[in-house]
């Protein structure tokens, strides 16, 4: 209420000289959208099978999705990255360093691990450096999985990476 009373005060501006004008043009306004800007990050170590987290995804049962707790951690550009690993039922896997922004629920793939690889291979393709909206009816939607029943409180990271981790340790399905 006391926002909407204060902006009612404003003055348009007229009459007022042109360095008047332009001070007042610099106000903040905190409903204007903010231009998001990514920071820089280091890829993780690459995970190790006995440190990983199980979590269920539902429609998926050829799939098992997991993630590294030790790749867990929340920017202060409010991204969460991570690594997961999908196993097929026929022992494939694939593996991938990805960020998850709540704010907009989009995510970005920065690099994969290929079969065999030592080391991370960074995303390449055209989309590398774009930010994708999750698709939550798609069949082994895992990162709208994570989003809704880990990392993301609405528009909002869930909290610290030891948070996170302890959610998907407490909800972990037992194999």
């Amino acid at each position: 209420m006391a926002c909407l009373a204060l902006a009612g005060c404003k003055t348009t501006g007229k009459g007022m000289p042109a360095e008047e004008q332009q001070a007042d043009s610099a106000w903040i306004n905190p409903f204007e959208d903010k231009p998001f800007k990514e920071n820089e990050f280091t890829l993780p170590a690459l995970p190790r099978d006995e440190d990983l987290i199980p979590f269920t995804v539902n429609g998926s049962d050829s799939f098992r999705f997991a993630v590294d707790p030790k790749s867990i951690s929340v920017g202060a550009d409010r991204v969460v990255r991570y690594t997961v690993v999908i196993t097929s039922a026929g022992g494939g896997r694939n593996v991938t360093y990805e960020g998850m922004r709540c704010d907009a629920f989009e995510r970005r793939i920065y690099a994969t691990l290929p079969k065999g690889a030592t080391a991370w291979v960074p995303n390449l393709g055209e989309d590398r450096d774009l930010w994708r909206r999750m698709e939550t009816r798609s069949r082994n939607a895992y990162p709208a999985t994570l989003a809704t029943d880990y990392f993301c409180e609405g528009r909002t990271v869930a909290g610290k990476p030891e948070k996170i981790i302890r959610d998907l340790k407490a909800y972990a399905p037992s194999h």
